[in-house]
């Protein structure tokens, strides 16, 4: 996803999930996708069952970090110092 649409999605998300009916919606996610704190997505019988609980968990911590997030500024690369132009 480019920067722009990125910024757009966080924006999206913080405007949805804001509602009363957006929070209940969202805590509803949360507790189907074993995304609350008392739920694991730890299956000690079937290590294909843990991998999906995990992916199914990642959707509404996704959405959960969007609506956290600070600001809705571009993200930038990990480098710690810019690249220089190669010759």
């Amino acid at each position: 996803m480019d920067d722009d649409k990125q910024v757009q999605f966080t924006k999206d998300c913080k405007e949805i999930f804001a509602s009363e009916a957006g929070k209940r919606a969202l805590a509803h996610l949360k507790l189907i996708c074993r995304a609350n704190p008392s739920q694991s997505c730890f299956d000690a019988g079937n290590m294909y069952q843990t991998s999906y609980n995990l992916g199914a968990q990642w959707v509404p911590n996704y959405i959960q970090t969007q609506i956290d997030k600070k600001s809705e500024q571009k993200t930038e690369d990990c480098q710690t110092e810019p690249e220089t132009e190669r010759k």
